[in-house]
């Protein structure tokens, strides 16, 4: 479980000193822990029509519009590097990072019924929410 552990001290690193590149260093061991789908992504925030979101590739914006003449949404997805990540989501991230970590969690369980090596590390992160 050394990803757990590079996660535990990224996050030790983040409560120390809660600087934008401490949080980019928790972010990138959460992405690393995320199970190989397109279909899973953990939100960090939005603003106005753009979505903030990391998955097992990094960082992504998705920007939500609708058709004029249609009753349709569409959306669009962007990366980016996480060092683009807007300061005031950055902020915010890091005042709620709970909420990121029980994402992670969910996320985890979730698999465990498809493959149930990742029960153990959902159990884990279970144990730093409550920690």
């Amino acid at each position: 479980m050394e990803r757990l552990e590079n996660l535990k001290l990224s996050l030790d690193q983040l409560k120390l000193s809660g600087t934008k590149e401490n949080l980019i260093k928790v972010l990138i061991e959460i992405s690393k822990l995320l199970p190989p789908s397109d279909d899973v992504a953990i939100t960090l925030g939005k603003k106005g029509t753009h979505e903030y979101v990391i998955d097992r590739r990094g960082l992504a914006i998705i920007t939500t519009s609708q058709d004029e003449y249609l009753p349709f949404l569409s959306s669009s997805e962007k990366r980016i590097s996480m060092e683009q990540l807007p300061d005031d989501v950055a902020k915010k991230v890091m005042s709620d990072i709970s909420s990121l970590l029980i994402q992670l969690r969910d996320i985890l369980k979730a698999q465990a019924r498809r493959n149930p090596s990742y029960g153990s590390l959902a159990s884990e992160v279970d144990l730093i929410v409550k920690g």
